[in-house]
């Protein structure tokens, strides 16, 4: 007989369990949590990026010089794993061309230039009333989340009405709200959920309305967010809803991880190459959740997010951005750089990607800004050759073997990559913080992961090719096929028209040999 896993005999988050890895680091949240979130002041203009989600580039539904209202639609994706894209504020459309995005990929992108008027005028699709979200069957209330073109904004912008599609996977019975903002000197989320923990809840009671079968609401905090969960408390016993349960995970890093807060509030892993739903499960961002509520209640798509902006700046704070907004215009209304400032980063310390140029806009990705100083930085290093002291291992939260892995990359062993699940690294660098030769484990991984994808790619084009060969060579064998059995008939045809035309001339010989014969006397005549 076997027994029940623990994450099975109990709610979810009512026992906490641990995952592998993960490294303790100081936060850093402080400083950009001593004022409240507020508006900056409307920039001279908005670049908006066409591509703000996972899938293809979105396309533009406007041509330059034309007017737009706030919220009218700007872009719409030609695929369904990407997302609209609506006006931040009423003006005018000035270009619509190549400028710099942030990319892993590429330094450029396709963008729309919007010059604002200053009126900020809605548009009217904006201001229509829809049914009370209670009252909306499923499909009704995925098409609206469609239409405010929200996506995940913890960080991977996957469209929320995709994760909500959940008809392919079992009944979804626990919807996990991740507040565990677990990176350094991000706090967008932590003042999120401190000054609209009602919305948060709000957006995800409509998400497990969406869902249809939740019965377990769990708000994930970091144990050190106490007052968050005052905030917390206090809400749900206004909203009061039985599901909801507000759980306080360790402060460890990557606990904010999809697949590691998972593990820690159920017990559950999510399969490699799998999915939560897989399992029941759907887990969003809070501030996913609080753009739910917006889109639902407020009737405001997604044109705006709030932003961390912290590290050597003179007035560390988060605002709600408008999509689009520059850098330098947050930089400029956070008072500007301290000294000795020699790298800005868009996210975290660790995760975060590198800015060159502070032209780039706000996308709906863009959690924090950071700005470091030289002796905030590692010291560049020599890479020294692998030890295999496997401390890389004992960090690890995807229970993976980073120096194998890094051996298999060095010498183009893609095989041998996959066959050690280079696809699950989730790139948390906690391999590079431990590293005693200072390897640049990540790196190497990421390259090693584009690799792969290469590969596959690769693979898929000649699967393709192939079936497109025999699918010919099917086509061609069929015609001949055909002409050959076309021949056949008409030589059959024609063998049974000789044939028709053989027994008609018998016939007729026969008929005429009869006439031409002399008639038989009769014996009667012949007596007389």
């Amino acid at each position: 007989m076997t027994t029940a896993p623990i994450s099975m005999s109990h709610a979810p988050g009512e026992y906490l369990h641990s995952f592998p890895g993960g490294v303790k680091l100081r936060h850093y949240k402080r400083m950009s949590c001593l004022h409240p979130i507020a508006r900056p002041p409307m920039p001279d203009k908005l670049s908006l990026p066409l591509k703000q989600h996972v899938g293809s580039i979105a396309e533009p539904v406007v041509t330059v010089g034309q007017t737009v209202l706030k919220g009218e639609l700007l872009a719409k994706p030609n695929n369904p794993f990407g997302a609209l894209l609506h006006a931040p504020t009423s003006g005018y459309i000035s270009a619509i061309d190549q400028q710099p995005v942030i990319s892993p990929e590429h330094a450029t992108g396709a963008c729309i230039t919007l010059i604002p008027d200053n009126e900020d005028i809605w548009h009217p699709s904006c201001q229509r009333m829809i049914p009370d979200w209670r009252h909306m069957p499923k499909h009704e209330l995925i098409e609206h989340i469609a239409t405010a073109g929200i996506v995940g904004l913890g960080g991977a912008v996957f469209p929320t009405h995709r994760k909500l599609n959940t008809d392919f996977a079992p009944p979804i019975k626990t919807l996990i709200l991740n507040g565990a903002e677990c990176e350094p000197y991000i706090s967008c989320d932590e003042m999120l959920m401190r000054e609209h923990p009602e919305e948060v809840l709000l957006g995800g009671q409509i998400l497990a309305h969406a869902l249809e079968t939740v019965e377990h609401i769990i708000i994930a905090l970091e144990d050190q967010m106490g007052e968050v969960e005052d905030d917390f408390q206090r809400a749900r016993r206004l909203i009061d809803d039985p599901r909801i349960r507000i759980c306080r995970v360790r402060t460890i890093y990557p606990e904010g991880g999809e697949r590691q807060l998972i593990k820690v509030l159920t017990g559950l892993e999510v399969p490699s190459g799998g999915y939560p739903q897989q399992l029941g499960i759907v887990c969003v961002n809070v501030g996913t959740a609080w753009s739910v509520k917006r889109a639902l209640v407020d009737r405001v798509p997604l044109i705006e997010r709030v932003v961390t902006v912290t590290g050597a700046v003179n007035d560390p704070r988060n605002w709600l951005t408008l999509l689009g907004t520059p850098v330098s215009h947050l930089l400029k209304i956070s008072g500007g750089f301290k000294q000795n400032v020699s790298r800005l980063v868009m996210g975290g310390p660790i995760m975060g990607m590198a800015i060159s140029d502070d032209s780039i806009s706000i996308t709906k990705g863009f959690n924090c800004l950071l700005a470091l100083q030289t002796h905030q930085l590692r010291n560049p290093q020599q890479s020294m050759p692998c030890i295999n002291c496997t401390e890389c291992v004992r960090v690890c939260p995807a229970k993976l073997m980073p120096q194998m892995l890094f051996h298999s990359i060095r010498t183009d062993n893609t095989a041998d990559s996959s066959n050690l699940s280079l696809q699950d690294c989730i790139e948390c660098g906690c391999c590079d913080l431990v590293c005693p030769s200072h390897i640049p484990l990540t790196e190497y991984f990421r390259w090693g992961k584009s690799q792969l994808r290469s590969r596959l790619h690769e693979q898929q084009r000649a699967t393709k090719s192939e079936l497109r060969y025999r699918a010919r060579e099917t086509r061609l064998k069929t015609e001949q096929d055909q002409k050959q059995q076309r021949r056949v008939a008409r030589q059959q045809a024609a063998s049974d028209q000789q044939l028709a035309q053989q027994n008609i001339a018998a016939a007729l010989a026969r008929v005429r040999n009869k006439q031409a014969a002399p008639e038989k006397p009769n014996d009667q005549d012949s007596d007389k």
